[in-house]
């Protein structure tokens, strides 16, 4: 797959054209509480995970690794890892235990 980047403008065409509600009116995917750190995305964490049905651990790791740039920065780093590590244990088991098993 090839990744094509594309202009401001063309991300507020995307955006017009896709997140249209009722008789014209915007969607809440181009509203934002608290801050503008997703505003310049062309598609919002929440809205891309919640189209590709990802679960809370996977939907945090998406969250916090697209915005750090704009908002948490290492801290959002930090926590996009954290919610990685809690994943691995829930779906494969432990990391010391996964570790001593992929030694033997």
């Amino acid at each position: 797959m090839t990744i094509v980047p594309i202009t401001l403008l063309e991300a507020n065409e995307y955006v017009r054209l896709h997140h249209v509600g009722k008789e014209g009116e915007m969607s809440e995917f181009n509203h934002q509480e608290g801050g503008s750190h997703y505003k310049s995305f062309v598609i919002q964490p929440s809205e891309y995970c919640h189209k590709n049905g990802l679960l809370w651990c996977e939907s945090n790791i998406i969250k916090y690794v697209t915005r750090h740039k704009l908002k948490g920065k290492r801290q959002d780093l930090l926590k996009a890892k954290h919610y990685l590590d809690m994943l691995i244990e829930m779906d494969y088991g432990r990391v010391e235990d996964a570790a001593d098993t992929e030694a033997k």
